[in-house]
């Protein structure tokens, strides 16, 4: 696997995770080549996200009406080490490289059943108010929350 330039080492990197979830791969994920078209990473990411988010307790505190605060994508990018095919399952992991004043760098690891890495990536979501849309920074059990 080539190194990605987010990732100093990259065995201990992927020991450092310890939230997965698994992911099926279905026929209308693959392309006319047999793979999984490249768009899905970023589908299988963001299951992942919200599944880790669920467990913090953040998305029901985003999604309440009476909360100010949302989560959105500032970027994402994917770097792609095999091909995925029909029928794959993978383990796809996320976790926390770095928390900001209202952003939150993620880092992703998605693994085939046999142990091979297929994609890693990297991304920053940002908190901001559904009033304004700027930037609204973390409270304290906010932080805590994503940081354990």
């Amino acid at each position: 696997m080539k190194r990605p330039s987010y990732i100093d080492n990259v065995e201990m990197w992927k020991e450092s995770f310890d939230f997965f979830i698994e992911i099926k791969v279905r026929f209308c994920e693959t392309d006319a080549f047999g793979h999984v078209n490249n768009t899905n990473a970023f589908v299988y990411f963001e299951e992942a996200r919200l599944e880790w988010f669920k467990q913090k307790g953040m998305m029901k505190k985003w999604a309440s009406k009476s909360n100010d605060a949302i989560i959105v994508t500032a970027d994402l990018q994917c770097d792609y080490h095999r091909q995925i095919l029909f029928d794959d399952r993978l383990q796809v992991g996320v976790k926390v490289a770095h928390i900001g004043r209202s952003s939150i760098d993620l880092h992703y690891l998605a693994v085939t059943s046999t142990g091979d890495v297929c994609l890693t990536g990297r991304g920053t979501m940002v908190q901001v108010s559904k009033e304004t849309g700027r930037g609204l920074p973390f409270d304290q059990e906010t932080k805590e929350l994503l940081s354990i």
